[in-house]
């Protein structure tokens, strides 16, 4: 993955990240923290977990960012997929679906039949739909549960869940959660159902982590600002 993705090697960046992910894996047992934020450079705002051990964020992804509980809320969710085995479920999918294979062994061969699954993919558009078919059809399903453990994380290790939720109005649904009428006629859309949940979610936290407020800091804007100032490593 670092390979192709400009990684910005800048200490005083990453241990921002790092010390607001802690605060979130402080909550889970010792074993499952050896977790690292590592902060890449691409056009896109996204974040995604890569492995048990990678969570992958872009700068244009902190540009949408209010405050350290949104940031929260975001590593939460990728967290969530982490520890919920998410990606290695949809990778045990694909090579059933695609390979055929019922069980794996040991490092090497996991990685040789990774290589043979890419390759059925890539030489076969057939493959491709059906690679597709399958992440599709789990994705839904994984996308709810990492965001009801952003959602209690974040509460739990005392940041706002509202940010959470906050953010993903901002960045992914322009506020609408669909409604009767979308539904009816099937324009309601995949991240205006997640919306849905997020709040339905949010509404059965105990009133004091609902109110809980977001921090504007002078520390987060000075760290958003300086990875903004970063030098640009995607066009280079």
């Amino acid at each position: 993955m670092e390979g192709n993705y400009p990684v910005v090697h800048n200490e005083e960046l990453a241990a921002h990240l790092n010390t607001v992910a802690a605060r979130i894996l402080s909550l889970f047992p010792p074993h499952q923290r050896r977790i690292r934020i590592i902060l890449i450079d691409t056009p896109e705002a996204e974040s995604f977990s890569i492995a048990p051990e990678r969570i992958y964020v872009t700068r244009r992804m902190i540009t949408l960012l209010e405050n350290d509980d949104e940031l929260a809320g975001l590593l939460g969710h990728e967290v969530g997929h982490i520890l919920t085995h998410q990606n290695a479920i949809i990778v045990s999918q694909l090579f059933h679906e695609i390979l055929g294979v019922k069980s794996v062994s040991d490092r090497k061969d996991i990685s040789e039949k990774f290589a043979r699954l890419f390759d059925s993919i890539d030489r076969n558009r057939k493959m491709l739909r059906k690679a597709a078919q399958v992440v599709d059809r789990q994705e839904g399903v994984h996308q709810y549960e990492a965001d009801r453990i952003a959602l209690y994380a974040s509460a739990a290790a005392g940041f706002s869940p509202q940010a959470f939720v906050d953010l993903f109005k901002r960045s992914e649904t322009n506020g609408s959660a669909g409604n009767l009428m979308t539904d009816f006629f099937a324009a309601t859309t995949s991240n205006e159902r997640r919306l849905r949940e997020i709040n339905k979610t949010l509404r059965q936290l105990p009133g004091p982590c609902r109110e809980i407020g977001a921090a504007s800091s002078k520390e987060f804007r000075a760290w958003q600002a300086a990875v903004l100032s970063y030098p640009d490593l995607a066009s280079e």
